[in-house]
């Protein structure tokens, strides 16, 4: 009899329980279920604003059809420019090279003071750089320092080039 009632109390207990665990359970999907749609019309707005933006400022003739900012590409005078900036070892020195108005090859000269790894990481802002002839794009995680310090480097030697 007192093995019953105990088995009978634990069974309740255990019932009890798994019941506020389902509770829970439902409440948390019914908040994460909330929050996601909120975010998404966060998205939604900020993504609606970034086209009025992007809109307004094609209208004002402050952006190409390229997306690039109008006196960035296309408006460098032909020709071979040097720069140079602080990377995360000491200087770095580039070389700019200028064809057609545009950026057509960017060769790093001197990075005796950087670390090779950080480097190697770092030479892929120069595609970015070419791709979106510009300077104002995106520094590379890992090896900020060098990347910054090629990006300022290009940007002093397109001071030269520019019309």
């Amino acid at each position: 009899m007192k093995y019953k009632n105990f088995l009978i109390r634990l069974f309740d207990l255990i019932l009890v329980l798994g019941l506020l665990a389902g509770y829970q359970a439902v409440i948390y999907s019914r908040d994460k279920e909330a929050t996601i749609a909120e975010l998404k019309s966060q998205v939604n707005q900020l993504q609606g604003e970034k086209e009025d933006i992007l809109e307004a400022a094609k209208n004002s003739g402050k952006l190409g059809e390229g997306g690039a900012s109008a006196g960035q590409a296309g408006t460098y005078k032909d020709g071979t420019y040097t720069g140079s900036s602080q990377g995360f070892g000491g200087a770095i020195k580039v070389k700019v090279t200028v064809s057609g108005e545009k950026i057509s090859a960017i060769d790093i000269i001197e990075a005796s003071g950087e670390d090779e790894a950080y480097l190697s990481m770092a030479k892929d802002i120069v595609k970015t750089i070419l791709d979106k002839q510009t300077t104002e794009v995106d520094t590379i995680s890992g090896a900020t320092y060098s990347s910054t310090g090629i990006k300022n480097a290009v940007g002093q030697a397109l001071e030269g080039a520019a019309k």
